[in-house]
């Protein structure tokens, strides 16, 4: 099992890895503008989550609808869910410019801009918003081409357009190649134009033979049960990801209060987090097969092995991570800054919002094998206990007592508590899956029953 595991794993885990390095890069190229700049992007972060939800979510329900309708067969139907999402990609590119465009301001001063951010993170948003349009449809053609079964081409996409944001961030940002510098617009200039690369491409391959959808306009029948379908699967993503913009625009609203370098030491902390997390996610994307496949065929032992054996892999991955940022901070802050004071903030936040940070890569499996068992809801209301009921009291209570200091202590104390109460969701699917099993009170008592399992869940051959 711990084969399969690996062979699932590993080439999405490596590209996401790739995917969040080149984003640090990209974090690179910005932290050289300096920390007002880089606080004028992060306080705009919520407003791009807010845009991405909405079509990951969409993405979501149609990974899910298109994958069941071609395996029952019926490719007219995926055809025309496919067409939906097209359309609905649209519609929102049309919302995010003109919506977007026409509150622009009010939205800035919701998600905590200030009077020093606010020119820098409105002429950023602008381009962005103007761009949205290829931020909506290459993740949802990426989506149905997943839904197809064939995830090797949306890592390249991805991949692709994180490069080629990287290499137009510098001839944008810094005026390379005789182009003129725009400073942080560069920035959103290289963003959209990778987008629009990365469409055109996407477009290219969503059309090929290789496509299991003929892609066939006459099978388009627009049908408010296909919409209601995709979004019965991906409603629950996208209330998950409103909690994290939510989260995240308190959190910005608090940290404006300090100054505009806590904001910058938070947007530096989130894309290093973010590098930290991606090899936990990649494993989550293999673990989540082995047990969906375990539990539909009741090997519920198996299910179990899992879990153990996952969890042992993310513990250790963000071990790593930890014992990094724990103890080289400084070494890790000076890529990003040459500020004194942001990189003593910045030390400070790392340290301080990582403490526990081991506990959430067995989190993140367990949030994902409650999925491949069927307990979705299950998933999300673990996953809002931790934003919702832990996370955003502790970071409204914590800065009266330990000021700055009680924001990036909001991470870890939420991330300690929510791995408590994990426990017991955890405790709960255990003696679920015993129960399933019938004879397991039984097999206890059978000599070498314990030793055979336990060295089944350790074995890693």
């Amino acid at each position: 099992m711990a084969k399969l595991l690996f062979r699932l794993s590993l080439p999405t885990t490596t590209g996401m890895i790739i995917y969040s390095l080149f984003s640090l890069i990209d974090t690179f190229f910005v932290a050289k503008l300096g920390a007002l700049s880089f606080a004028a992007l992060t306080l705009v972060i919520p407003l791009q989550i807010l845009l991405i939800s909405v079509s990951s979510a969409t993405g979501v329900g149609l990974t899910s609808l298109i994958g069941r309708t071609l395996g029952s067969g019926n490719v007219k139907l995926a055809d025309n869910v496919a067409w939906h999402g097209v359309v609905i990609s649209f519609i929102y590119g049309g919302l995010s410019v003109g919506l977007g465009l026409h509150y622009i301001d009010s939205w800035l001063i919701i998600f905590g801009s200030t009077p020093e951010t606010f020119a820098l993170s409105r002429e950023y948003m602008q381009i962005i918003l103007w761009g949205s349009l290829f931020t909506f449809l290459p993740m949802t053609l990426g989506n149905i081409i997943q839904g197809e079964g064939n995830t090797f081409i949306p890592m390249v996409i991805s991949l692709l357009g994180i490069s080629l944001n990287v290499v137009f961030d510098p001839i944008f940002i810094f005026g390379w190649a005789g182009m003129p510098a725009l400073g942080l617009n560069g920035a959103a200039v290289a963003t959209v134009l990778s987008q629009m690369v990365t469409t055109v491409v996407i477009i290219a391959l969503a059309k090929r033979k290789i496509s299991k959808l003929t892609w066939s306009r006459a099978n388009f029948r627009p049908s408010l049960r296909v919409v209601s379908e995709i979004y019965r699967v991906g409603f629950p993503a996208m209330i998950m990801e409103l909690v994290s913009v939510m989260n995240l625009t308190i959190i910005n609203r608090t940290l404006t209060g300090y100054s505009y370098t806590a904001v910058a030491a938070l947007g530096i902390f989130m894309r290093i987090r973010s590098l930290a997390h991606m090899p936990v996610h990649g494993l989550a994307q293999g673990t989540m097969p082995i047990a969906a496949f375990a539990y539909g065929a009741r090997q519920y032992d198996r299910v179990k092995e899992t879990i153990i054996k996952s969890a042992i892999l993310a513990f250790f991955f963000m071990g790593t991570a930890w014992a990094i940022l724990q103890y080289k901070t400084v070494w890790v802050m000076q890529f990003f800054s040459q500020d004194p004071m942001l990189t003593v903030v910045g030390v400070t936040c790392m340290q301080m919002a990582t403490l526990f940070l081991p506990f959430v890569g067995p989190l993140v499996i367990l949030y994902t094998v409650l999925q491949a068992v069927g307990k979705g809801f299950t998933a999300m209301w673990l996953s809002m206990t931790r934003q919702v009921v832990f996370f955003l009291p502790l970071l409204l209570f914590l800065p009266h007592y330990y000021s700055l200091n009680g924001v990036w202590l909001a991470f870890s104390l939420s991330e300690m508590l929510t791995t408590l109460v994990a426990l017991v969701f955890l405790i709960s699917l255990w003696r679920e899956l015993q129960v399933r099993n019938k004879f397991t009170v039984v097999m206890l008592f059978r000599v070498g029953y314990l030793l055979e399992r336990l060295r089944a869940w350790l074995r890693w051959s």
